[in-house]
């Protein structure tokens, strides 16, 4: 007889900085060398695609969600099952590991999506599992069963803002695949309402996750669920080139990050891209006053920077300044 589990989901996503970035740091005190990442994916896979094979889900109308045990001979249609269900394939090469992330689809949003080098704003709530093993006498023999444990170890129902390019790989990989909504204030009480925004659930193997470190009631190399809630996303631009980092990461979509001087830094984080000795915010746009007032440099979109000799653009171009 199986005993069923159960737990509530009323928001989702991104942990404080204190929790996402501090807790990698306590890595460096464990003294156990961790094991290596494709024998304790294998594990993981396994764990969490039996997951899927024996539990379902119910959701309301806000996507909060529920997640049980279906029980022996129960007719629940399992996780495995839903059309909402997908997932994304991901080589990790510093793992040598060809990862599958699962994540639910529960709603993409409408509005825009963040790139994981950008900031978002999220509300979401997470928690793992691992089988336990329980010991009882039952008519004077022994029974031995096995039950999905579900620990919760930390949840946001109002939201926070984080870079996605400090949180735990699982996510920086997921969040991208959906969009926000709209956002409404009521002036009269000084509240916000969110709507149509992009939400799901991601199953994250630990090599994505924490791994062998063990934050708070997350044991090592456990597997992460997080429900989700995509509410806003701020595009950035870390080197302050005025070219948004989205349009420097991987413009071209080959998987690769873009380093067009080839001096080790991704354009993203180079206020020179092209090496010449000429700062890029420089070289793409001025606005000069009309009045004669000091000029203003501004955003460009990516798109409608101008060519140098008809080919690159006028900052990876070093022959252009």
């Amino acid at each position: 007889m199986k005993m069923k589990k159960t737990i509530s989901f009323l928001a989702v996503l991104c942990l404080l900085t204190s929790f996402f970035v501090g807790c990698q740091k306590e890595e460096d005190f464990n003294s156990t060398p961790p094991r290596p990442y494709d024998e304790v994916y294998e594990e993981d896979i396994a764990e969490i695609e039996e997951f899927l094979n024996t539990h379902y889900v119910t959701i309301d109308s806000e996507n909060n969600t529920e997640f049980f045990e279906i029980e022996e001979g129960g007719t629940e249609t399992p996780i495995s099952a839903m059309p909402e269900l997908v997932y994304k394939d991901l080589y990790v090469e510093s793992h040598n590991v060809n990862y599958k992330i699962y994540y639910l689809n529960l709603r993409e949003g409408i509005g825009e999506s963040p790139t994981k080098i950008d900031s978002a704003m999220f509300a979401y709530k997470g928690f793992s599992f691992k089988k336990v093993t329980t010991t009882e006498i039952v008519g004077g023999e022994t029974v031995i069963s096995e039950n999905t444990s579900q620990i919760l170890f930390d949840e946001k129902i109002a939201p926070v803002w984080f870079k996605l390019d400090e949180v735990i790989k699982g996510w920086s990989e997921i969040i991208p695949l959906f969009k926000t909504g709209t956002i409404d204030y009521n002036s009269s009480d000084g509240t916000y309402s969110y709507n149509n925004f992009g939400s799901g659930v991601m199953f994250i193997p630990s090599g994505l996750g924490y791994f062998n470190s063990s934050v708070g009631n997350i044991s090592s190399y456990s597997p992460l669920v997080f429900n989700f809630k995509l509410y806003n996303q701020k595009y950035r631009d870390h080197d302050s080139d005025r070219i948004l980092s989205k349009d420097e990461y991987d413009f071209d979509n080959n998987g690769e990050i873009d380093d067009t001087d080839g001096d080790g830094y991704p354009n993203y984080l180079d206020p020179d891209d092209d090496g010449d000795g000429y700062l890029t915010k420089y070289e793409i746009r001025y606005e000069p006053d009309p009045v004669g007032n000091p000029g203003v440099y501004d955003y460009y979109d990516f798109p409608s920077i101008p060519t140098c000799n008809g080919t690159l653009k006028k900052h990876l171009d070093p022959s252009c300044h």
